[in-house]
């Protein structure tokens, strides 16, 4: 099985980079005739050495002129180790610095110096250079790193490089399959008879030809026509890769650099971050908190508003946990690193770890900011897991939303879940997690609310399933209804008829409840198909509307009642004689107008279109035209 690792190059500018990896490759990075024609190289250049048959490195050829670091920070990230270039005849310089600085940001730990430029200065030059560099590196990520000279011209010491560097990559791990693919677009092109291609290094997981893909922040899908690695054509992309994708369903135009490619509905657009930042120890001054700088990350550069969460100010070698407001939405997931550079994009200043990608807008100086600091921080994944779904509230969380989050394949996701169950302290429910905390809560605020309902509703038999869930906190409908299993289950409440009820007050009615009942069926069923309207019915039985209302709402609840459009109300048995009276007549007559239906119960127009209108309703009569006629059973 063959390793892929990436090497990218850092140093600055006309050190030899290119020069080197043309040595180390044959491969000449510098494509465009603009890098020919100044000898300098302003875009990102790739190339990869096979070494033997179990190791091939893909290599990441950035800029090192300090106006194209935007270039060098895309082509950084991903990478596993650095190759760090410093010219024997001018030494560590400006952005050997920067580059160094942007490397440790980005959490690379693993690298190799190559004194390019041997052949132009004697050995006592070299030895003061590597003496230079190593004090440079004194304290560093890369202290201790191998330090060798070569020539690209001459090839001295080329092969030695070659060697280190493979034997630096057996103590790298290859990147996993596993996690979420993304594949950050550094390049864009077309090539006659194929379409577009874009290019990048896959930073997680894998795709495969046929497969249909999402492009971030845009929402717009392609899919893989063909997959090429290191100019090779292959059936999949994997983690730790440099590859060519040729999509199809979509046009050059309609894709760019620092757009992201991953699988549809897998990744998020962020307006907030919380993350730790190390202001780098540079002679700057403090940075305020609400500071505009430029924030990278993969290929993509956003403006970002800092926000300082427990100081004013972060002073230079300081390391904070804050929180980034972006003036564009952007993609990434928790554990990226990240740089921060001037709002001017002048020089880097810091940079750090996304922690959260969906979090809360937090009160500045909050008791609760160090335990979530620490909680985001450390790898405790069951802990963190807890935490996002005690942030989603009595909404819970979305499984697929939670490996988000968590930065996770769904897989791994579902493992911390089935755990987090069995310890009781979270309910599935559906797709939905919520925290059983929450879910308690909920509960208790249902029982709660139907007690008081009753109470200030005497004459009610309770509350319909719509107006109670949009009377408590918004939670996704199989959460709610989970709740109400769970009351039922316990004898605290009974549903009937859509209506939600606690059980004690279904099964005690109220004796003067009972005799206003039966005063208000006596009278509906003296006025027969004729009652009176709310108003005058409410004075007919010396009641207020409201309670008359609520008490005909009950007798409808028990089947004692019939409402027909137009606010009137019958007996049921009133409606039973009216139905039998309609199905003899059109039993015989075949069908029935208007005015034949007022000759059968001699009514005005007022009831009578309302109670013909009801029967339509009922699906006792169809209506053809201006006649009824007898729905078949």
């Amino acid at each position: 099985m063959i390793k892929r690792i990436v090497i990218g190059t850092a140093g600055h500018i006309d050190h030899g980079k290119t020069t080197l990896i043309k040595a180390l490759t044959g491969i000449d990075c510098d494509r465009l005739k603009e890098e020919k024609e100044r000898g300098i190289t302003t875009e990102l250049g790739f190339a990869h050495y096979k070494f033997g048959e179990d190791l091939l490195v893909g290599i990441v050829d950035v800029p090192g002129h300090e106006k194209f670091v935007r270039h060098m920070v895309a082509g950084a990230w991903g990478i596993d180790m650095a190759l760090l270039i410093v010219a024997a005849d001018e030494g560590v310089m400006p952005q050997t610095r920067e580059h160094v600085d942007i490397c440790e940001l980005l959490g690379l730990k693993r690298g190799i110096v190559a004194i390019t430029k041997k052949d132009l200065v004697d050995d006592d030059m070299v030895e003061l250079v590597r003496e230079d560099i190593e004090d440079f590196l004194k304290g560093r990520a890369f202290e201790g790193s191998p330090i060798i000279p070569v020539s690209s011209t001459t090839g001295e010491n080329i092969d030695l490089l070659k060697e280190e560097i493979r034997k630096t990559a057996e103590n790298i791990n290859e990147r996993s399959k596993e996690g979420i693919f993304r594949l950050p677009v550094d390049r864009v092109f077309t090539i006659k008879g194929l379409g577009t291609i874009i290019t990048g290094t896959c930073i997680s997981g894998q795709i495969r030809i046929g497969e249909e893909i999402e492009i971030y922040p845009d929402h717009r899908r392609a899919r893989v026509k063909n997959i090429q690695a290191y100019h090779e054509n292959v059936a999949e992309a994997t983690a730790g890769q440099r590859v060519a994708l040729n999509l199809q369903g979509i046009e050059r135009n309609e894709i760019e650099r620092g757009t992201i490619i991953g699988r549809p509905d897998t990744l998020m657009l962020s307006n907030r971050m919380d993350a730790s930042f190390r202001y780098l120890k540079l002679p700057f001054k403090p940075i305020k908190t609400d500071s505009v700088l430029r924030f990278h990350i993969a290929t993509t550069q956003e403006e970002v508003r800092l926000v300082l969460l427990t100081k004013d100010l972060i002073e230079p070698a300081e390391e904070l946990f804050v929180q980034f407001v972006f003036a564009q939405p952007i993609v990434a997931l928790p554990d990226d690193r990240y740089i921060l550079r001037g709002s001017y994009a002048i020089q880097t200043i810091g940079g750090g770890r996304v922690l959260d990608i969906m979090p809360r807008k937090h009160k500045r100086y909050a008791d609760y900011l160090s335990s979530t600091c620490t909680i985001l921080s450390d790898n405790n994944w069951a802990q963190k897991a807890e935490y996002h779904i005690l942030k989603g509230g009595y909404e819970g969380v979305n499984q697929n939303l939670l490996a988000m989050v968590l930065g996770k394949h769904e897989q791994f996701v579902a493992g911390i879940i089935n755990s987090l169950i069995s310890q009781g302290k979270v309910k599935l429910v559906g797709k939905i997690i919520i925290h059983m905390d929450r879910f308690k809560e909920y509960k208790k605020m249902t029982s709660t609310f139907l007690a008081d309902f009753h109470k200030k509703n005497p004459l009610k038999i309770g509350v319909s399933k719509e107006e109670l869930r949009t009377r408590l906190p918004k939670v996704d409908p199989s959460v709610f209804q989970a709740a109400l299993d769970e009351l039922m289950k316990d004898g605290f409440l009974e549903v009937d008829k859509d209506r939600v009820k606690i059980k004690s007050v279904a099964r005690n009615k109220d004796k003067d409840i009972e005799a206003l009942e039966a005063q208000i069926l006596k009278g509906l069923l003296r006025h027969g198909f004729t009652p009176p309207g709310i108003k005058d019915f409410a004075v007919e039985v010396r009641q207020s509307e409201g309670r008359l209302r609520d008490v005909l709402e009950r007798l409808i609840f028990e089947g004692k009642a019939v409402k027909v459009k137009g606010d009137l109300y019958f007996h049921s048995d009133v409606i039973e004689d009216l139905k039998k009276k309609v199905r003899s007549y059109l039993s015989e007559k075949k069908e029935m107008t208007p005015s034949e239906f007022k000759s059968v119960l001699d009514l005005s127009r007022k009831y009578m279109i309302p109670l013909l209108e009801y029967l339509d309703e009922i699906k006792v009569t169809i209506r053809t035209g201006d006649k009824r006629i007898l729905r078949s059973s």
